[in-house]
């Protein structure tokens, strides 16, 4: 800690950024490792003097409850005890002295400094009552984007106009909170330091800093930086947020964000799966853990959407044992295939691989996916696809009036390929109206952990890393792969679902009973499948 004289004193990136006006909501001071990040945001309401205002709040947040544990608070130690504050462990937040109790011995309870975590997103509501004059978390991409937002937006305000109503955040690249991080503060400014006035007016600013900005740094530290690899070494010697991204899949919404529309979203709350969906299972097989057996069951909608409805999963539990429960599902639900892991249909040894076991025992063919070089990063990009909620652009090209003439040239001179493609250059695209194509139920929460901890591999930038528990990711790379699969070779499939579809629609238009059964009746015998029975007559 760079006390001299008994006083800190902040080296000219901390200046810059400590001297920032609190019209600006929000600051974020980041870039490489060793840059004083966490102290600057420790000692910012002591520069300001916001301290000797009892009815100042501030919240320094870590994501986990370890790193505040052993990390801040011996760090906030150093500077807090010496302006009279009082640590509560158990509240873990220290409270300083009103001006008229210097001296008295009584105990402090003017400003406040929560040391607080929000390891998951449903906690941010342990903040709802709170009025926090200055936010800052620390390492802010290892949060999500919604825990940012939600306190930084809702919680952050004031009613003493002596006081800010701000957010002051640091960090470095990499983490699940890279690419919105990066989004938010640095792509506009790569070097930091000018403002960008975004909606409602807030302004916000970026303060690149990193270790050879920071005159105190420990040469021996500086040193061991050396020995990471290049993508790592670029992001934490040098604050290069490009050297590799955090969140892959930062499309992801399993919450509704401001100003998005409608539709995106991705985790939505279940309903009844009409029983004629096409419905499909994928297993990835794991025994001890962090591995587990992860099964997801996928349905797919007319429209061309794929619903995850049900997740099971289950660790050091025998192959016999999870079987019998999922057994019920697949002949019930009528699913048509279900994938496996090709790791599974290896010879370990036994008399039977891992998919002959699992086909036994549920009494159903298991299929292996075929795991190809380039699989996995063929699947993430289909599953980017999947999740993808904004239209692609459409650029409109004027081709002036239809030619008769020439559309008849092109039939007989070119082919008939030639005559349609003229032919359709005229039509209209249509809208995308079933986006996202990928829609998880409310009851997958650990599919829902998975997609929101990808990121990135180090070593391949193109790839997912591999980590503890990313089952269920490689889980709806297969669902994902599969139901495009189904609708690529299987369109009469995909009208025949329209058809009931439309049929269904009706019926809850006019409950014309007869009409409905007629009309089911015929197109059965059109389809030569098996009869439309979930609807019944209500008695």
């Amino acid at each position: 800690m760079p006390f001299v004289e008994n006083q800190w004193k902040p080296n000219k990136k901390q200046s810059i950024f400590l001297s920032l006006p609190t019209s600006i909501k929000e600051g974020f001071y980041g870039g490489g490792a060793g840059s004083g990040k966490s102290e600057v945001l420790l000692v910012y309401p002591l520069i300001h003097g916001w301290h000797n205002n009892p009815k100042f709040k501030q919240v320094f947040q870590r994501r986990t409850y370890p790193e505040l544990r052993n990390e801040i608070v011996p760090r906030s130690r150093e500077f807090y005890l010496k302006f009279g504050a009082l640590f509560n462990k158990q509240e873990m937040s220290w409270t300083f002295p009103r001006e008229d109790q210097f001296g008295s011995g009584f105990r402090p309870n003017g400003a406040v400094i929560h040391l607080g975590h929000c390891e998951n997103e449903d906690d941010v509501h342990q903040y709802d009552s709170m009025e926090i004059n200055l936010y800052t978390p620390d390492e802010l991409t290892s949060f999500t984007e919604y825990i940012y937002l939600y306190i930084g937006f809702t919680r952050v305000r004031t009613s003493d106009p002596l006081l800010p109503a701000i957010i002051r955040a640091a960090g470095m690249p990499g983490g699940v909170g890279h690419g919105w991080t990066k989004k938010r503060f640095v792509d506009f400014a790569p070097k930091g330091s000018k403002i960008l006035v975004g909606k409602g007016g807030n302004k916000r600013i970026y303060i690149h800093s990193t270790l050879a900005d920071n005159p105190n740094i420990d040469p021996a530290y500086a040193q061991s930086l050396e020995a990471l690899p290049k993508a790592e070494l670029e992001a934490k010697k040098y604050g290069s947020w490009d050297a590799y991204l955090g969140q892959v899949f930062d499309e992801f919404r399993d919450k509704k964000y401001p100003d998005e529309p409608d539709n995106a979203i991705h985790v939505v709350d279940s309903f009844d799966i009409p029983s004629w969906w096409p419905k499909i299972v994928s297993m990835d097989w794991g025994y001890a853990p962090p591995a587990m057996t992860w099964i997801g069951y996928g349905a797919i909608s007319p429209e061309k959407r794929l619903y995850i409805y049900r997740e099971q999963w289950y660790q050091k539990v025998r192959i016999e044992e999870w079987c019998a429960e999922i057994k019920p599902y697949i002949h019930m639900e009528s699913i048509r295939l279900v994938k496996l892991c090709k790791s599974a249909g290896q010879d370990r040894g036994q008399e039977h691989t891992i998919q002959q076991q699992i086909s036994a025992a549920i009494d159903f063919p298991v299929q292996l996916t075929s795991n190809q070089p380039g699989s996995r990063v063929a699947g993430k990009m289909l599953l980017h696809e999947y999740l993808r909620w904004k239209p692609k652009y459409q650029h409109n090209v004027e081709r002036g009036s239809f030619n008769q003439d020439l559309s008849e040239w092109l039939l007989r001179n070119k082919g008939l390929d030639a005559y349609n493609e003229y032919l359709q250059s005229f039509v209209a695209p249509e809208p995308e109206t079933n986006l996202p194509k990928l829609q998880i139920f409310n009851t997958c929460p650990k599919l829902i952990e998975a997609i929101h901890a990808c990121i990135y591999d180090k070593t391949n930038p193109q790839d997912v890393a591999e980590f503890p528990g990313d089952d269920p990711y490689d889980g709806i790379r297969y669902l994902v792969d599969t139901a495009d699969r189904f609708f690529g070779e299987a369109t009469d499939e995909s009208l025949k679902l329209q058809q009931r579809e439309y049929l269904t629609k009706k019926l809850a238009e006019t409950q014309d009973w007869t009409s409905f059964y007629r009309n089911a009746r015929h197109l059965e015998r059109e389809q030569n499948t098996n009869p439309i029975r979930r609807y019944h007559r209500a008695h």
